[in-house]
């Protein structure tokens, strides 16, 4: 019985370690995707404001012009 008794020391010695470099690297990764995350948003933020109305007006001349492509003014 003597040879079993520090055997329970001896696993926790290598599980501990390993269960903490789990929970690190979980750690990191998270953090990571988190700062992604915040830079995309405020890359977002940055951008300029899509004026749409302006757009779908231009997108319907240019339609106009391109659909009497044949007409000759």
């Amino acid at each position: 019985m003597n040879g079993w008794r520090g055997s329970l020391t001896i696993e926790a010695a290598l599980v501990v370690p390993l269960v903490l470099a789990l929970f690190a690297f979980a750690m990191k990764s998270g953090i990571q995707m988190y700062t992604e995350c915040r830079d995309t948003a405020l890359a977002i933020g940055q951008e300029q404001e899509i004026e749409a109305v302006k757009m779908f007006y231009r997108w319907q001349e240019a339609g106009e012009l391109f659909q009497n492509e044949d007409t000759v003014y």
